[in-house]
């Protein structure tokens, strides 16, 4: 599969890339969200985690449910589809000094922007490796929204303001991210 060229990898990448990712990063954050304007700073900081690290394995579900093909062995092979999960790995490594960070600060907001900021980052790769632009596009919108959260909502709320922001930039992906049946 690694001598095929560029463009047929994207293609390949493309047929095996669903809507699951960005419906599960929606009610994973669009939780996340709930949970935090309800809890406010007494919200354990291992549902903002939990917010972050869903997306993955619930779009896998959502896959299953509806019957979509989703990450398979051929897919697997794609050099695209590897850079993709090293990305996740990449973004695993940077996570602590989020962490370190909202310590310091004594700030849940600071972590939930944190992760917000970082789980985006995932989606310029995807837009890269699908020959998106929607990928890039998605993760400037996240981090403006989110960044504008986290200045300028009041702080009782803030938190919930930033990971409703984090959310709202998924239903733009839903929207605007190519389908599978838009390979060239």
């Amino acid at each position: 599969m690694a001598n095929k060229p560029l463009t047929a990898l994207q293609r390949d990448y493309l047929e095996s890339s669903t809507t699951g990712m960005p419906i599960a990063g929606l009610i994973a954050w669009g939780a996340l969200a709930g949970i935090s304007l309800q809890l406010g700073k007494a919200m354990p900081a291992w549902v903002a985690f939990m917010a972050a690290a869903a997306p993955f394995p619930l779009s896998m579900v959502i896959d299953k449910l509806r019957g979509a093909k989703g990450l398979s062995g051929e897919s697997r092979n794609n050099p695209l589809t590897r850079l993709f999960m090293r990305f996740i790995f990449v973004i695993a490594l940077i996570i602590p000094l989020v962490i370190f960070s909202a310590q310091a600060a004594k700030s849940i907001d600071l972590l939930i922007l944190g992760l917000a900021i970082l789980a985006g980052m995932i989606w310029v790769p995807h837009g890269w490796a699908a020959d998106d632009p929607a990928g890039m596009i998605h993760f400037v919108l996240r981090a403006l929204l989110c960044y504008g959260a986290y200045l300028f909502a009041p702080e009782p709320h803030r938190g919930a303001a930033i990971a409703g922001a984090s959310a709202l930039t998924y239903v733009y992906a839903v929207w605007a991210m190519k389908k599978p049946g838009d390979a060239r």
